[in-house]
């Protein structure tokens, strides 16, 4: 792909053929970010691609196009985050997660490993499955317990 593509496309209305859109944004990257081998972060196309200090991101991830990504977050391999998608501060994206384009995450949020997230999730919450909905009040620990892979 070249550089200044993401995956984005705008269908010509007379003959159905689909033409490549250029990201003209970029990509912020803040001090103490790991990121992993394999991993994908496309530039933005109207506002930078930005991920927040010392977030931890495990290697074949993709971050698509506009994503903010707050800081101290730890996202796990296999992650797919969708256009435009907002995370908060010191969240937990588990293994193999997916979240749909134009979806806020709260912050202190932890995503459990497979879930497809596919509405906006707000602060403190535990969500699991597909499509994924809160299990905070079924999970059977303290709140130290449950966030403490989050930074609580």
């Amino acid at each position: 792909m070249m550089d200044g593509f993401g995956f984005g496309y705008k269908r010509d209305e007379q003959n159905g053929v689909l033409w490549r859109k250029v990201n003209n944004g970029g990509i912020e990257i803040y001090p103490d970010v790991d990121i992993g081998k394999n991993t994908i972060i496309d530039r933005g196309s109207y506002r930078d691609t930005s991920i927040g200090r010392n977030t931890k991101i495990d290697n074949l991830v993709h971050i698509a196009h506009n994503v903010i990504i707050g800081k101290s977050c730890l996202i796990v391999a296999g992650t797919i985050v969708g256009g435009s998608v907002e995370i908060g501060d010191y969240c937990y994206l588990g293994m193999n997660c997916s979240i749909k384009d134009h979806v806020k995450i709260g912050n202190h949020v932890l995503i459990a490993a497979g879930s497809v997230v596919i509405s906006d999730v707000p602060d403190y919450d535990i969500v699991a499955g597909n499509p994924a909905v809160s299990i905070k009040d079924k999970v059977n620990i303290s709140d130290e317990e449950r966030f403490q892979m989050v930074g609580y």
